[in-house]
């Protein structure tokens, strides 16, 4: 480089710390982080690592917010993205697992041969049953932070209202209408056929597995399927090794017990009860119970956190994201960093409101801050990680607020942590969540 151009690169590099804080200076040169590959072992616990049916395989990646493992059992791989969901894919394979040996007891092969059914091959191989998580997991990291595209009439004069407006004197609004009504009842019709008839012997061996009976594991699904099939022709007494706890058993019992002993049928009357009492419209709660990715366990557990956030404005903005959801995983994200918000708010700081806006629900705290509360493994200052963050951030840049805080159950990178700073918000992570008749033990996490 000649002296000349030695000097305007100074005087490039003079200005630009003069007139750009320094934090933005560095974060635009430093590159962004990639967290390849990893020891399975980093993050997790030796109990974590095998069971008696099961192992993790060695190398586990990062999408930039969850940690992505395969779980390996002779019933074929498993991915699981996060360690909640690979809890419960460990909690499926035993599942398994104990379904095989059921059925080769001699009490269910009498019932076999009892009940004069068709051939029963209880367990099959997860790779007979191409599923989304067999095949891989797509990550999906940008959508968390993005803005929600579907807007929820909450009351129904105002639906009603918008409703009148749309109706034109050439008669175009009566064919929209129809058309709607149809589309309506297909996603009805297609949701019915997908969750809606669960028997009630079915739902009862999912109880006694302790895992959810609207689960997307379809070899799982079909085992029971088979099993109950028996049962129903035939009764016998099940007897059940003795199976670890359910994850999370503790923070989603109330909900487990009723999905496990009601009718999927009577559960979706009971929500949408809710809702409509809620002051959400009969358009809005059919929108938001016909949508696949919401699973009536998903859709249970919503609706409890929304009942256990009574008196917070704006909580069926709630309903809005879970109407966008795309897919189990976001319908899983929303779903816990909801029951989060309910947590934050019992053992932090009342909320006055919830906010519409971005997929990762948002809340005005009694105090004024913003608060986002998600559940990840570590959160990393990926390329795709900044992009949705810089979207979210945008959504609220004109909010008053005196702070915004994003309480993570999981870790933060120091870089993501500086880059969130530089954007506004503060990353508290390492939220340690204790049980809610303990919520003088509620700490606030590391910053």
């Amino acid at each position: 480089m000649t002296p000349g151009r030695r000097w305007f690169a100074a005087v490039v590099a003079i200005s630009a710390s003069t007139f750009v804080p320094h934090g933005l200076v560095l974060a635009a040169q430093l590159p962004f982080e990639d967290p390849g590959t990893f020891p399975a072992s980093r993050d997790l616990a030796p109990a974590e690592l095998a069971g008696a049916e099961w192992k993790v395989a060695p190398q586990a990646t990062s999408d930039g917010l969850f940690n992505v493992y395969t779980l390996e059992s002779r019933f074929g791989p498993l991915q699981a993205r996060g360690r909640a969901t690979l809890g419960i894919r460990v909690k499926e394979v035993e599942a398994l697992a104990e379904l095989e040996r059921v059925s080769k007891t001699k009490v269910f092969t009498d019932a076999v041969v009892a009940s004069a059914v068709a051939p029963v091959k209880v367990v099959a191989s997860f790779a007979d049953n191409p599923t989304e998580t067999v095949k891989g997991i797509g990550s999906g990291v940008g959508r968390l932070w993005s803005k929600t595209k579907y807007q929820a009439q909450e009351m129904s004069h105002d639906a009603k209202e918008a409703a009148s407006k749309e109706k034109g004197e050439d008669g175009e609004a009566g064919a929209a209408e129809e058309s709607n009504t149809e589309k309506a009842k297909e996603a009805s019709t297609a949701y019915a056929k997908k969750y809606l008839g669960l028997s009630g012997a079915e739902r009862r061996w999912y109880g006694e597995l302790g895992v959810d009976p609207y689960t997307d594991n379809v070899a799982l699904r079909k085992a029971v399927k088979e099993v109950s099939r028996v049962e129903a022709a035939a009764k016998f007494g099940m007897r059940f090794a003795g199976l670890p706890s359910i994850p999370g058993a503790r923070e989603i019992g109330k909900v487990m017990d009723l999905v496990w002993n009601t009718d999927p049928w009577e559960l979706r009357q009971r929500n949408r009860k809710i809702l409509l009492d809620a002051g959400l419209t009969e358009e809005s709660a059919r929108a938001f119970e016909d949508n696949q990715a919401m699973s009536p366990t998903f859709q249970t557990a919503l609706v409890q956190s929304l009942a256990d956030l009574d008196g917070v404005a704006g909580r069926l903005h709630v309903v809005e994201r879970a109407i966008d959801v795309e897919d189990a995983r976001a319908a899983r994200l929303l779903v816990s960093s909801t029951a989060l918000l309910v947590r934050y708010h019992r053992q932090v700081a009342p909320l006055v409101e919830i906010l519409p806006g971005a997929r990762l629900p948002v809340a005005r705290a009694k105090d004024g801050p913003l608060i986002a509360v998600v559940t990840v493994d570590t959160l990393f200052w990926t390329a795709e990680v900044a992009a949705g963050v810089r979207d979210f951030v945008s959504i609220y840049a004109g909010d008053s607020a005196p702070a915004r805080e994003l309480w993570v159950v999981g870790e933060a990178s120091d870089r993501f942590k500086s880059e969130a700073k530089t954007l506004g918000w503060q990353v508290l992570d390492r939220w340690q969540l204790s049980a809610p008749e303990d919520r003088q033990a509620a700490t606030k996490p590391v910053s």
